[in-house]
Formats: C-alpha cells, structure tokens, sequence
C-alpha cells in the first residue's frame, strides 16, 4: 500500500487479499459485487510487431502484480486477460470484441499499429463503451481513432515529439535531411506534419529526399545509394520492426554513418539491444521516456522489471507507457469510488500519477497524455545521453471532446 499512494497522487487505495493474475475468467465487468475487476490485454506479442508488443504486455503484467500487492483497486484485486493479436489487424478486432463483450473487461490496454489501433478504437471500443489505453506514439489528429471518449493515449503526439526534434537536428548536425518510411498511417501523417509545419524549411534546412516504401524490404541498397547520393547530413527513418534492424545495419555497411548523423523517434531501447556496440553509438531519439532517467521512480521502475523480466529487453518509452497506462486507470477507478467504465472515464483527467518518466495527466480536451520531451543520444552501451529535456508538453491535436 505504501508504494501505491506514492504512485497514485491524487487516489487513495484500499486495502484487498486475494493475487490473481490470469489468462481469462468469468464475471461481470461492471459487477461491484464481482471479487475481481477484469481488464483486457491486447498486444503484438507476435508477428511483425513483436519487438514492441511482448516487452509491452509485460510491462502490462508487471503494473498489475504491483497493484495487486499493494492492495488492489477499491479493495479489490485486478483480473489480467491477455490476448495477442499477432499483429494482424482481423485478428486484433476478434481478440478485441472478445475482451469487451464476453470478458466485460473495465478497459483495453496495448497497441502500437496505427492501422490496428484504428480499427480497433472505431469497432470496438467507440462502439461498445469500452475504454481503451494506447501507450505507443501516434500521429495524433481529429478523426475518430484518435478521438473518441473512450480512447485514451499516454504516447506522444506529433506536436510533442517531433516539433522541437527536427529543428534541433537541423540546427545541430546538418541542413540536408533524408526521410525514409514505411506506407504506414502514423508514418505518412507524421511526414505530413513535418511538411505542412515547415519544421525542416523554419528551421534553415532541406529535405533532400524521400523513400516511402512496403513492409518487407530486406534489402536496402538501392534506397541507401539515393541516400547517398543526396548529400544528405541527416538519414531520419520511419521503419518498424524488423526492417528498422536491417536498415541500419546496411546503413553502416554501406559507411553513411562516416558522414551522416542517423536520428528517428523510432530509435529507442526496442531497437539498440540488437546492435552491436559500434552501431549504437552516435543515434539520436526524442521520447518521453529513456531508461536513463535518474529519479528514484524510474530505478524502481527498471530494477522491478529486470528482476522479472531479465536484463536484455530494452524497456522504451512504450513500454514504459503501458505500465503508467495501468496506474493511470487504477487511479481513475479509486477517484471514481466504483466499478463503472463511464465514472472511470468522468474522474481520469482529474487524477495525477508519478510513472518513471515524471507525473503524468490526461487531457480533459483530448483525452491524450501531457508528457516530459526529451531528446537523447544512444552511447555504446545502449543507454541514451538525455541532451535536451524540454520539460512538459501538453498534447495538441484537432480532437477537443468538449464539443462532442
């Protein structure tokens, strides 16, 4: 209980007996009566996404052993139903609905396809009244999937990440910039973002190219030689997955890192443990969170995750946003005083909690998380230099759920 009120700034929990942490059970999912409180894991714990999705849906698993030993949520113990949608967006809608209308689960936790999240926000959590927390970065704006009562985000929004990043890299390694992307959603709306915003063109600097391509490239060369030949002092890659791994490596092969400086929102702690050393050093990321961050918080954090989970997943700012996803709403549910989805959904803007990347809130306007900014550089051990912290940033986008 005592971690737990450190945690949770504005609830207080009560005390509970009974651990339980399943894989699928029974009971009503707004039942007061009900012994446990049901909530749905929904990850890409396989299939293309998994290098993100399985450190997520631990991260998941983790925040609900904590609460649960620290007593639960309104006396009660949470009830985990995990499901993997194996990065498929068909499958992530049956997994989905099954969560909301068989479980009756109190809300939906995971994601990081934009295409997923979509169909997933529209079919399912819109249409049922089932909330759901999306802890992964995004590219934000008014449409349905981003902005809905029950779709609430804890990742970072165009406005919050890469706003201050690209003129920071133009301002400090390069005028000429080189976009390479995936033809995925948050991929073309963040390019979008960065042109309509002039971010590179303000800034004094040059977007000397573009390369928007499908999944499963393996082989980059005739991408990288473009690169090449566009003089360009900084390679920004919008790759997920795998391919984000094959990029780089060929991008070294091919000996660009000698001129160019290599920097992407995607290049967190997903991808540096899968590069050796030489490969890591010099990369550049802004996030709202880094395993580096030295507050008591995040040590606890990182030191209760290593224990469980071992020391070779890198634990990014996604997973890190599914853990505070967890407490987020456990918060919300012990303001609100009962099992009740819409009570949950009335009290969490109004609730503040201390995750390892500093005290998080939702927005009452947007339903979107205000979070720290940070821009840092991997060193050879595969932490990140934190350069730049540019402190809390509210959440901007065309969604105000106050006129709905």
């Amino acid at each position: 209980m005592k971690r737990m009120k450190t945690r949770i700034l504005a609830a207080t929990l009560a005390a509970a007996t009974l651990v339980t942490l399943t894989a699928g059970c029974s009971g009503g999912g707004g039942d007061d009566s009900a012994e446990t409180i049901k909530i749905g894991s929904l990850n890409h714990v396989t299939g293309v996404g998994a290098p993100w999705g399985d450190p997520m849906q631990k991260a998941i698993e983790l925040a609900v052993e904590e609460i649960n030993a620290d007593g639960g949520v309104l006396g009660k113990q949470i009830e985990l139903i995990v499901e993997d949608d194996n990065t498929d967006t068909d499958m992530a809608l049956q997994k989905a609905k099954k969560l909301a209308l068989e479980d009756e689960v109190q809300a939906i936790f995971g994601g990081v396809w934009s295409s997923i999240r979509a169909a997933v926000v529209t079919n399912v959590a819109d249409k049922y009244k089932v909330p759901y927390f999306y802890p992964t970065y995004n590219e934000g704006g008014g449409s349905l999937a981003n902005c809905s009562r029950y779709y609430i985000c804890t990742g970072m929004i165009p406005n919050q990440q890469i706003e201050e990043f690209i003129p920071y890299l133009i301002e400090n390694y390069g005028k000429k910039i080189y976009l390479v992307g995936i033809d995925e959603v948050f991929i073309t709306e963040s390019w979008k973002y960065i042109e309509e915003n002039k971010l590179v063109e303000k800034a004094g600097g040059e977007i000397v190219g573009k390369d928007l391509t499908s999944w499963e490239v393996g082989d980059w060369s005739s991408c990288l030689q473009r690169i090449k030949e566009s003089g360009a002092d900084i390679v920004y890659p919008y790759i997920g997955g795998s391919e984000m791994i094959n990029f780089v490596k060929q991008f070294y092969d091919f000996g660009l890192n000698e001129t160019m400086t290599l920097a992407s929102v995607y290049l967190d702690e997903t991808f540096v443990p899968d590069f050796p050393a030489d490969l890591r050093e010099g990369i550049l990321c802004s996030a709202s969170y880094f395993q580096s961050i030295d507050t008591p918080r995040n040590k606890e954090f990182i030191e209760a995750f290593q224990a469980k989970y071992g020391t070779d997943i890198g634990i990014s700012n996604a997973v890190e946003g599914a853990y505070t996803s967890v407490y987020l709403w456990a918060a919300a549910v012990e303001k609100a005083g009962k099992v009740d989805r819409e009570a949950m959904l009335d009290a969490l803007p109004t609730v503040t909690v201390d995750a390892p990347s500093g005290e998080i809130r939702i927005s009452e306007v947007n339903n979107h998380a205000v979070l720290h900014s940070y821009i840092a550089e991997c060193q050879a051990d595969g932490q990140f230099k934190v350069l730049v912290d540019l402190g809390e940033i509210e959440p901007i986008s065309a969604c105000d759920l106050r006129k709905k």
